[in-house]
């Protein structure tokens, strides 16, 4: 009776550890959410969060998890979502202006650092030129080379002749590369059509 006993025991015990036997739909594991335990979420999220700043900031991936895509939300300083005033507080004043010749409606203000394209005072694509030498990611500035670029930003998401791109969500970066030496020529960052 008490080998009975024991192995009644244990069933009981990986039946509760299993979730096997719930009194209620209300106790299911499906029906806890964030809201019924936030600081447990809130710790495991911050822990997330630090470890894949750690991953970033080392310029490596989790073994497990794959390497850390970088959000895209910024580069030398200018998001895709910035309007004129924002991007004259991020920059100042244009050294230059030009009108794109294929679009009239849309101009280009010349930086040391970049070229900024607009329309209707919105900004529609940021081109950083290979003789700047640097570009600024997501506040992390990275030499312009085509090979550093793929080994700190990781496997592209599209890859076309003309060079490599990096797509998150309606946004997407563009390594414009020599179709014969593979050199870097210049980064594009833009607004892509679709998700």
């Amino acid at each position: 009776m008490k080998r009975l006993s024991k192995w009644w025991l244990i069933g009981a015990a990986a039946i509760g550890l299993t979730g096997a036997s719930w009194s209620s739909a209300e106790d299911s594991p499906a029906a806890l959410d964030k809201l019924s335990y936030p600081s447990a979420m809130a710790a495991t999220e911050q822990a997330f969060t630090v470890s894949a700043a750690v991953y970033e900031e080392a310029g490596t991936g989790d073994p497990i998890a794959g390497p850390v895509k970088w959000p895209l939300e910024r580069v030398n300083g200018i998001a895709v979502t910035d309007d004129l005033k924002t991007l004259y507080e991020m920059k100042g004043r244009p050294n230059a202006e030009e009108t794109d010749p294929l679009f009239k409606d849309e101009r280009i203000l010349v930086y040391d650092d970049c070229r900024i394209g607009l329309y209707d005072q919105f900004v529609q694509y940021v081109m950083v030129p290979v003789q700047a030498g640097t570009i600024e990611i997501d506040g992390k500035k990275l030499e312009m080379n085509a090979d550093a670029l793929r080994q700190t930003l990781g496997t592209p998401d599209w890859m076309g002749e003309d060079g490599i791109v990096y797509k998150r969500g309606q946004r997407a970066l563009k390594l414009f590369l020599d179709e014969d030496t593979g050199k870097l020529l210049s980064v594009h960052y833009f607004h892509t059509a679709t998700d």
